[in-house]
């Protein structure tokens, strides 16, 4: 070796632990999984699109509050923890390169965006890349925010957005002995039967500008919050330095104020059966969720410094390194089986009956995901979205 090759050590950038990448990989398969399970409801039951549950039995409706105790609003919240988290690894890869990082992230998020709206008007309206996307030049901005505003700004987006819904709630309970909202929610529905009954490709176009609306203002200031809590735990390195007795006092606060949130979340969405109870619910979710979350993450990573915890997190990354080929090859699931583009079963399938499909579904994921990762470097999609990301010809090894 000449002088020339002798490298310099102190010119040389710290990688990324390995152990911290595979915890964030595993980690955002695990978000694939609930984000699946929350999804797949509305191709079971296509009426809750325009807030009109269908009726079913006493399972199906066991499994729906479960459904909405356990997954709903827990899990987006997982994946805009990681997306934050990630974009400070990004920005942090992309200055070791000499990249103009502001370029980079900037072209990542229009690629986000241009994803999210073919993924919305073509395969589920409930697409959340075009607000990540949205909400990610937020987060561009307030790169440079300290740990301790990253966190008070989540904490007051979360808080402000929570009690706001509650107090909207509140209101129309108040109103209820002089306004039927049941019946404008009623009169609203039966304005869009329609799109319902017509071809899934119009239900999508129909619906995308409500529900884009509803995702934008509703779950984005939420996700937004996450997003800097990610940002705040990158910058701070809280995976890495994360002890045991740490981890264990987030998991048992995060139980404490958690289920009991979730517990009620379940009940108000599926037994409660009205506009202001729906509304409450979103409101105890928006306060409560992210301490369930954090107790699903805390969990998952003392797990995953056990054996068979390891195991479990070797079997799950590979997933969560290709989340995107799999967050869109959900959807593509999802239509292909529950509307007219494939099998047209929505509204014939039990609840129960699609959690057992999107259980397989995942499994086949995640051999999959492993089979490819074992010969490439990186996923179909983000092979293609590197590419955009940094401007330069595709590559996959």
């Amino acid at each position: 070796m000449t002088h020339e090759d002798t490298p310099h050590p102190q010119a040389a950038a710290p990688a990324p632990a390995p152990s911290r990448v595979l915890d964030l990989d595993a980690l955002r398969a695990f978000a694939l999984l609930g984000i699946f399970l929350v999804n797949v409801q509305f191709f079971v039951d296509p009426g809750m699109i325009v807030n009109q549950r269908a009726e079913t039995d006493a399972l199906g409706d066991v499994v729906n509050a479960v459904t909405a105790a356990v997954f709903m609003g827990k899990f987006y919240l997982l994946f805009s923890f990681l997306f934050g988290y990630s974009f400070v690894l990004l920005w942090d890869a992309s200055a070791r390169r000499g990249a103009n990082v502001t370029r980079v992230a900037l072209r990542r998020f229009l690629g986000l965006f241009v994803l999210g709206l073919a993924h919305g008007l073509l395969l589920f309206t409930g697409d959340i890349l075009v607000t990540y996307a949205l909400c990610g030049l937020i987060l561009l901005a307030a790169r440079h925010a300290s740990v301790a505003a990253a966190r008070t700004t989540a904490i007051v987006l979360t808080v402000v957005i929570g009690l706001g819904v509650l107090a909207l709630a509140a209101m129309m309970f108040a109103m209820e002995s002089f306004m039927d909202f049941d019946s404008l929610v009623a009169e609203e529905a039966g304005g869009l039967e329609g799109l319902l009954e017509g071809p899934y490709l119009h239900l999508l176009l129909g619906m995308y500008p409500m529900t884009l609306a509803n995702v934008l203002f509703i779950q984005g200031p939420v996700a937004l919050a996450m997003f800097f809590v990610g940002l705040a735990a990158a910058k701070s390195r809280w995976i890495e330095n994360a002890t045991t007795t740490r981890l264990r006092r987030i998991l048992i606060v995060g139980l404490a104020v958690g289920l009991p949130g979730a517990v009620a979340t379940g009940w108000l969405q599926v037994y409660a059966g009205s506009l202001p109870a729906e509304l409450f619910a979103f409101g105890i979710a928006t306060l409560t969720g992210p301490f369930l979350t954090a107790a699903y993450v805390t969990a998952l990573l003392l797990a995953f410094r056990s054996g068979a915890g390891a195991k479990l997190r070797a079997a799950l990354a590979p997933a969560g390194r290709m989340a995107l080929t799999n967050y869109l090859t959900q959807s593509a699931v999802m239509a292909l089986v529950y509307t007219d583009y494939g099998l047209d079963l929505g509204g014939r399938v039990h609840p129960g009956a699609a959690v057992l499909i999107c259980l397989g579904v995942f499994a086949a994921q995640l051999a999959f995901s492993a089979f490819w990762m074992r010969r490439f470097e990186r996923g179909p999609l983000e092979g293609l979205f590197r590419a955009f990301t940094y401007w330069r010809a595709p590559s996959w090894r």
